[in-house]
């Protein structure tokens, strides 16, 4: 299955990094990855058609709080999945339609469905009806 859908990698460890790509691909998505959080700034302003995105909260230069506030100052729409071992990932995420948790360590199936989840074509849909009920 090729479908050749763009998820920018933002993770300090350049292990984690490496096995996200490598697992990714294999899944058919392009990767791009970063290391840091103004690479990351850089590819994605440069790469404006990436639909997912994988943020490490521990990144060097910003926190990922910082980059996820960056982030939705852009006003975009892509989703972004938060990967991290601090407990306070969820006080991150909640509220906020944008983005997921994934608590470290994972395993990389429970990436792979929450990726297909926030890809789906109609996923946004999903989340402005959800709105509407509450």
């Amino acid at each position: 299955m090729q479908n050749n859908q763009k998820i920018l990698a933002i993770e300090d460890d350049p292990e984690v990094l490496a096995l996200y790509k490598s697992y990714l691909q294999k899944r058919g998505y392009q990767v791009l990855s970063a290391s840091g959080a103004l690479e990351a700034m850089n590819l994605l302003q440069s790469n404006p058609d990436t639909r997912l995105i994988l943020l490490d909260l521990n990144l060097p230069g910003m926190s990922g709080e910082e980059w996820i506030a960056w982030y939705l100052q852009q006003g975009k729409q892509t989703p972004v999945v938060v990967a991290s071992g601090k407990g306070d990932i969820l006080t991150i995420t909640k509220g906020n339609n944008m983005t997921a948790a994934l608590t470290k360590p994972f395993h990389m199936e429970e990436l792979q469905e929450l990726i297909e989840v926030l890809l789906a074509d109609d996923w946004h849909e999903q989340v402005s009806v959800d709105k509407k009920l509450h």
